[in-house]
């Protein structure tokens, strides 16, 4: 079921065809509904309904006294449904991917690398792909995958990233690497992460949620 879209008209549209249309006119801050038709109410209804779900005016208007069935009330001689929009409280905490690669890189350590010894300053991506590829995870969804990595022709490490839902592939640690290493084809993680990676993701994991107010 889904809302289209004519020339001057909205319907609704089941497997069956269209089952219900609207006319409606923008009048300052309010919809007002010219025309309707439907085949039974609850085409009318869900019609309704999806359109109070799309509107960006507070409230839907008209004339036609059958509007009393769908859950329109009476205010000046007119029949007016009021559009309630309430805030998401988790939709309100989204994040863009610059702002979660922002807080992980503030967020890397020498407690969050499983690497301590070898881990500095000056490159604090060194080690933490895992854990870095677990709080991406939480936040985008998708997939672990993880690969070899090249220099020279001899597999030196393995590294861990993530594929995104829609494919995308996204490497916040890539930068670690810093002579010219490459990576082998991916595969996806189905293995057991290294021991103490869990502390690890968990520390790091609570130091992202604070650089982002969560």
């Amino acid at each position: 079921m889904s809302l289209v879209k004519f020339e001057d008209r909205v319907g609704w549209l089941v497997d069956r065809g269209v089952v219900a249309t609207l006319q409606i006119e923008r009048q300052d801050d309010e919809y007002f509904l010219t025309a309707i038709e439907y085949e039974d109410p609850s085409a009318a209804r869900e019609l309704l309904d999806a359109v109070a779900a799309a509107a960006t005016a507070p409230r839907l208007v008209g004339d036609d006294e059958r509007l009393a069935e769908f859950g329109f009330t009476q205010e000046d001689g007119r029949w007016v449904r009021h559009v309630a929009a309430e805030p998401d409280p988790d939709a309100s905490r989204a994040v863009t991917l610059a702002e979660l690669e922002a807080a992980i890189r503030a967020s890397w350590g020498r407690d969050t690398t499983e690497e301590p010894d070898v881990w500095t300053d000056d490159n604090p991506a060194w080690g933490n792909c895992a854990v870095t590829a677990l709080v991406v995870r939480d936040y985008l969804g998708g997939e672990l995958v993880i690969a070899g990595v090249v220099r020279d022709g001899t597999r030196v490490d393995r590294h861990v990233w993530n594929r995104l839902p829609s494919g995308l592939a996204v490497d916040l640690s890539r930068d670690q690497f810093r002579n010219g290493e490459r990576y082998e084809a991916p595969v996806i993680l189905s293995e057991s992460l290294k021991p103490g990676t869990e502390e690890r993701y968990a520390i790091l994991a609570a130091r992202v949620r604070k650089e982002l107010g969560r």
